[in-house]
């Protein structure tokens, strides 16, 4: 990879910047609907796609790929290009939400019906495996060797993640390292590669590649710790969230994980817990573990965990330069997560 100096790195102005960004989704959503294509229009499962890409969010893997190309010096030359890996980067995303919703049994996907819910298992199960089909026949027929080989690898990590989230359902013995480490692949998995692969298309040094794969995995475990935060908190509710689905499907998260190093806690929370998989707990259990896993400070090791992340990514940042506005807005997307 070629050196980065901080004369080869494109400075924007911040309100540039962002309108920028706006722009890139709209270039971002036109190779999206490429590489989809429309030989399942008239189907179900092309329902389920199309609702998928409709309602995806923030595209927060996308633009952290995008930014992170903006600090290379290949940016300009390889813009087109840059937008294709973050689509793939988000079809690859919206795939793993369509699987989860199956797997999971939702009902709701960011307070909207799911697709699985609306169309049924079998047209979900099509959608998303039609994606990631999809993206793998785009990516070598336009000869992306690079990025599949590391999108392969991200895939393999989500798939271990999940099946060690899988293997400790409904065990109250979960710790805070194995919790983390299913995390890791899960969720933090495509946050590193979408750092990595924006900086490394655009010609980035080892060295900052290294330093933006960390900082993509921190911002992948802070995003995951706040959504388990707000299970336990009156903002959850207060955003629509479905509460405590993990917890009934006996995913056992960060802030009760926490709460139960306290033996005490132990004493008032595992009669309750360990009758959730027998049956579904009444409002005033629900209610109760609510309350003592705040007060056993579950909630508030939780949101010191994720300031330190915070302060780890703002400590990379300040290495990277903070004159550059592409650092700026990466900060934005910290501080966003920092609760």
């Amino acid at each position: 990879m070629k050196n980065t100096s901080a004369a080869d790195v494109q400075i924007f102005k911040l309100p540039e910047l962002e309108s920028l960004m706006e722009k890139m989704a709209d270039c971002v959503k036109k190779y999206i609907y490429l590489i989809i294509g429309d030989s399942l229009k008239k189907t179900e499962a092309g329902k389920v796609i199309d609702d998928a890409v409709a309602s995806s969010g923030k595209m927060i893997r996308a633009k952290l790929l995008l930014l992170c190309g903006i600090l290379g010096p290949l940016w300009e030359k390889n813009k087109e290009k840059l937008c294709a890996l973050a689509a793939i980067l988000e079809l690859t995303h919206l795939a793993s939400l369509i699987h989860d919703d199956i797997v999971d049994e939702a009902p709701y996907r960011r307070g909207k019906p799911s697709v699985q819910s609306k169309y049924g298992k079998n047209a979900a199960v099509y959608a998303g495996d039609f994606i990631i089909a999809k993206i793998y026949h785009y990516q070598t027929e336009n000869g992306f060797n690079t990025s599949a080989v590391e999108l392969s690898k991200a895939i393999e990590q989500m798939c271990i993640g999940e099946i060690g989230q899988d293997t400790f359902r409904y065990n109250e013995k979960i710790t805070e390292k194995e919790y983390l480490r299913n995390i890791k692949g899960k969720t933090c998995a495509l946050f590193k590669t979408a750092c990595r692969m924006g900086a490394s298309e655009a010609g980035c040094s080892d060295e900052l590649i290294n330093k933006l794969e960390i900082l993509g995995e921190n911002i992948g475990f802070m995003l995951q710790l706040r959504d388990d935060l707000l299970d336990f908190t009156a903002e959850g509710k207060t955003l629509g969230k479905n509460t405590h689905r993990d917890f009934f499907s006996g995913i056992y998260t960060m802030p009760l994980i926490k709460a139960l190093e306290n033996k005490n806690a132990e004493n008032c929370l595992l009669p309750i817990i360990l009758e959730n998989s027998n049956r579904k707990l009444s409002k005033k259990e629900i209610a109760e573990i609510e309350e003592k896993v705040v007060y056993f400070g579950g909630v508030e090791k939780t949101r010191l965990k994720i300031k330190a992340l915070a302060k780890k990514n703002k400590d990379i940042l300040n290495l990277i330069g903070n004159q550059n506005d592409a650092v700026k807005l990466i900060k934005k997307i910290v501080e966003c997560l920092e609760v």
